[in-house]
């Protein structure tokens, strides 16, 4: 749990990361973010079904607001509800109040018998080389060790490096190579897993450090102040 927010009259300072469950209101941010990495994005109603899915799990990286003086929450609350919606929402945001546009990431994975599947993950354009799919990749790692599963595994075009340098560094080792599996322009897919061998938590945990040392004052949980 992250640390409670600065007193009133506090400085105030830029939008940090959390990640929080999906859920269905969530699905208008995340439809711009997929389709911008994937040439075949899922439609809403998929989006919908998966998170119905008792053997699913969806994940959002969100901008947190940067703490506001008590003393001007009111003021933006009353001014933000005498607005329309149109005016509302911006304002409520520019003012560090919540907002689903602040998505700038999700992933989503399957529990199987044995092993988490993770079936999909992307990151705003905007926010690539932020550290923001590593976070959402640690996150799968951690869900499947509290799970007590035996492995992680996934798909990735055999055309994108820098996600497989990514995996790779990880510790996901290819296992082989599916023929024609993506439908918009067949192209072939590598199977990565990542066996959870003590040895292999050990060096997501140097990857985690790694990431902390570089990225941790953006993500709420790794500054020290807690967990998401």
């Amino acid at each position: 749990m992250a640390s409670p927010p600065p007193a009133a009259g506090s400085s105030t300072g830029p939008p940090r990361i959390a990640l929080r469950d999906m859920t269905r209101a969530d699905i208008g941010p995340v439809r711009p973010i997929e389709s911008a990495a994937y040439a075949d994005a899922w439609p809403a109603r998929a989006f919908e079904s998966e998170l119905a899915n008792a053997f699913a799990r969806y994940r959002v990286a969100v901008q947190t607001p940067a703490p506001v003086p008590s003393a001007l929450v009111g003021a933006r609350d009353r001014l933000a509800g005498w607005l329309p919606g149109w005016l509302g929402e911006p304002l409520t945001r520019l003012l560090g109040g919540p907002s689903r546009r602040g998505i700038v990431g999700f992933m989503g994975v399957w529990y199987m018998v044995d092993q988490l599947h993770l079936v999909t993950i992307a990151v705003a354009p905007e926010w690539q080389g932020r550290g923001v799919g590593q976070r959402l990749l640690l996150d799968c790692v951690n869900m499947a060790v509290a799970a007590e599963l035996k492995l992680v595994i996934l798909e990735v075009r055999v055309t994108n490096a820098r996600a497989r340098a990514i995996y790779g560094r990880f510790g996901f080792r290819r296992t082989g190579t599916l023929r024609a599996y993506y439908r918009d322009n067949d192209e072939d897919a590598d199977v990565m897993i990542l066996d959870l061998t003590p040895e292999a938590v050990a060096r997501v945990e140097e990857v985690h450090a790694e990431h902390r040392a570089r990225f941790g004052a953006r993500f709420v949980g790794d500054a020290g102040e807690g967990t998401t």
